[in-house]
């Protein structure tokens, strides 16, 4: 008897020390983890700086001066106008460049936004650009405009 109850312990014991079928909750370092890559988004490629410069300049932007003057920017048109004043709207066609025109002097480290209507040309150096501001400077007064995306 002594022997069966022996053999029904060790049976016992070895059915206790099987391991479990079931599955951990948590992944060991065996199991197969499938973890899906991060999505990276791609930033657009542009040819030029000033490529660059007219997309971030693509929207909205209100003089941060008087809130009824703003511009519109679309592709390589610019809309300047002041709300409540239709025919006061004009839109240019715009090209931006490292050089000013008709061999002006140049500062290197500046582009300039060049802003055309028929014979009409009108002239500024970018001073700032960002996401949310933008600042010209009107070269034949030397006075800055600033502009906001949203209206002050």
């Amino acid at each position: 008897m002594r022997l069966y109850l022996l053999f029904i312990a060790a049976f016992t014991l070895l059915i206790s020390c099987k391991p479990s079928t079931e599955k951990n909750a948590e992944p060991t370092l065996n199991q197969e983890q499938h973890i899906e890559p991060a999505v990276a988004q791609e930033e657009p490629v542009f040819e030029s700086e000033a490529d660059a410069k007219l997309a971030l300049m693509q929207g909205n932007w209100y003089s941060t001066e008087d809130a009824a003057a703003y511009i519109k920017i679309s592709n390589d048109q610019l809309l300047m106008g002041y709300e409540g004043i239709e025919a006061a709207s004009n839109t240019y066609r715009i090209t931006i460049v490292d050089e000013l025109p008709d061999g002006e002097v140049s500062n290197p480290d500046t582009q300039y936004l060049i802003l055309k209507q028929e014979a009409d040309m009108m002239t500024y150096a970018i001073d700032e650009l960002t996401e949310d501001s933008l600042r010209l400077l009107y070269l034949p007064r030397g006075n800055f405009l600033t502009y906001s995306r949203t209206k002050q």
